[in-house]
């Protein structure tokens, strides 16, 4: 009975550790100044605004059982063409917003073609794209930041505070797009194949499913995702540079770390776009009070690898202690199965 009981508890402490992160992190809080403020509050929310993004098509392409590497390049991309379309050609934000879409599903697309039609690996396919993003993105803004010439519309629109919430509307539509992403992975036939697909991807066959259409469309997903992600944020910080994450913490790394936290399975078949969200709030209040009470940058970086580590030993551990308690039920049917004989 206690062995079940403490199987219980740890299974929910794994499901649901990103919600005990956030309530540590608040209670950590009440000993940091401002913390609970209006103002901070926002700050938090707007600083998960491009990581969710990332964290939805790495999330999408995980459960299908791949991983998708180029999301933080193909952001920088969105980032750095919509600020190019707008400042250097001079075209108007919501055609610049187009193209830079438009770019992320072409990536998309093509990183879905390598790994169904040419058969490349996911992981090599994606490492390979984020270097041939990262330079095309230097030779394309000659290596220097490309800023806004004073149309600051926009980005003040999607920066406002919405009355007494400590939200903005790029907050908003970020949450919209995560609801909607959550929803038709759960309650669409498109969503259930990327599931079945990522658990067993010969019952996905045996089952008719267009294996090759469902992948090429994941990966078409998140590159869309990513460059929405980059363009927002290039137009809320009125700038671009073709670094982005080069210093100090890598979105990919966020990305990767919140898929992880939020219970999303490496070996694919499992995990959820809206747990993922939850992880990227935790990190980024993780974050807020790390460096508040620390003073220092550089515990935040120390401190998200530090629960990543510690979220994968937690589930590998778990994944040993499942498929040998599996092992043991299946010896036993064995021996019962050669009684009966």
């Amino acid at each position: 009975m206690q062995g079940k009981k403490g199987r219980g508890i740890g299974r929910m402490v794994n499901e649901y550790r990103f919600y005990i992160l956030i309530v540590l992190m608040m209670i950590l809080g009440i000993f940091t100044r401002n913390f609970f403020s209006g103002f901070n509050m926002k700050g938090i929310f707007d600083s998960t605004v491009l990581y969710a993004l990332l964290g939805l098509g790495f999330t999408i392409c995980m459960i299908a059982g791949h991983m998708d590497l180029s999301v933080g390049a193909m952001a920088n991309m969105g980032a750095v063409l919509v600020m190019g379309m707008h400042t250097l050609s001079g075209l108007g934000w919501f055609p610049s917003i187009l193209i830079a879409v438009a770019a992320g599903l072409l990536v998309g697309f093509i990183n879905g073609l390598l790994v169904c039609k040419a058969k490349i690996h996911s992981f090599i396919t994606t490492l390979g794209m984020q270097f041939v993003l990262r330079g095309a993105m230097y030779i394309y803004c000659g290596g220097a930041e490309i800023g806004d010439k004073g149309d600051y519309a926009l980005a003040d629109f999607l920066n406002m505070r919405l009355g007494f919430l400590p939200l903005s509307p790029k907050v908003v539509f970020v949450l919209l797009a995560v609801i909607a992403a959550a929803f038709l992975m759960k309650n669409t036939r498109w969503g259930r194949n990327i599931y079945l697909i990522g658990g067993n991807e010969e019952s996905a066959w045996l089952a008719g499913i267009k294996r090759d259409n469902t992948v090429i469309s994941v990966f078409t997903v998140s590159g869309a995702a990513c460059a929405i992600g980059g363009a927002i944020f290039a137009i809320c910080q009125s700038s671009a540079l073709p670094n982005l994450g080069e210093k100090g913490v890598s979105p990919l790394l966020v990305a990767l770390a919140a898929t992880i936290i939020g219970g999303t399975a490496t070996t694919g078949g499992k995990g959820s776009i809206w747990n993922t969200y939850a992880s990227v709030y935790a990190l980024m209040v993780m974050s807020n009070v790390l460096t508040s009470l620390s003073g220092k940058y550089e515990v935040q970086i120390l401190a998200n690898g530090l629960v990543l580590a510690a979220c994968v030993v937690f589930e590998t551990v778990t994944m040993y202690i499942r498929s040998k308690r599996v092992g043991v039920r299946s010896v036993l049917l064995e021996e019962l199965a050669s009684k009966g004989a």
